[in-house]
């Protein structure tokens, strides 16, 4: 029974790996401005923004009010058009973006993370999808609930870092490309803060 646990935690980690969304347009940004090694923190972002989540989410399971979810759909929104506009002034710029590639890896990890936390992707996932599946484990055995969470961040991690470096490989395709994709994540990042925050709004 262990196993299906175990078997469970890490389908979903692995499609919450590979699912588009914002976490994943930051991936492409960073990767193709600094390469893996500056984007690679990014891939651990989940390890520290889902703590106080998961610890709300425990507390208070499926109770969260719909406005503290607006307010961080507006909040993360905003942060998206911040990094939006980071990868458009490298596009813009795209000369300095050959010196980007020492940007502090803290930096990488602090934006990634404060971009996850704002937004309500993962209250949403922990509250009506991995939190039940965690709690169930965990009702059984600590262990159990250990190894539900070590099975799901260990897939989700790795799914994270496979795409950072697929994503740098893309800049080995001619500077063209590389420039080109700078302006896509800008245009993804933008899009997705638009939608997210016309969500937080109640206009769709």
């Amino acid at each position: 029974m262990l196993l299906s646990f175990i078997i469970k935690a890490a389908t979903i980690g692995f499609s919450a790996g590979i699912t588009p969304g914002p976490l994943q347009a930051v991936f492409l940004s960073y990767a193709i401005k600094g390469g893996w090694k500056k984007a690679l923190p990014a891939a651990f972002a989940p390890l520290f923004s889902d703590v106080p989540v998961v610890l709300v989410v425990f507390l208070i399971l499926n109770n969260l009010p719909d406005l503290f979810l607006r307010i961080l759909q507006v909040a993360g929104a905003g942060f998206l058009l911040y990094l939006a506009w980071d990868s458009y002034k490298a596009f813009k710029n795209y000369q300095m973006v050959q010196e980007a590639e020492d940007t502090n890896l803290i930096g990488t990890l602090a934006k990634a993370t404060t971009m996850n936390l704002l937004g309500p992707g993962p209250w949403l996932f922990w509250s009506l999808i991995n939190g039940p599946n965690l709690i169930q484990a965990w009702k059984i055995s600590t262990w159990w609930g250990l190894a539900y969470i070590a099975s799901f961040y260990g897939v989700f991690i790795l799914s994270n870092i496979a795409l950072i470096l697929l994503f740098s490989s893309i800049r080995q395709l001619g500077e063209q490309v590389r420039k080109a994709l700078l302006l896509v994540s800008a245009l993804v990042l933008a899009g997705f803060a638009i939608y997210q925050g016309l969500q937080g709004l109640a206009v769709i």
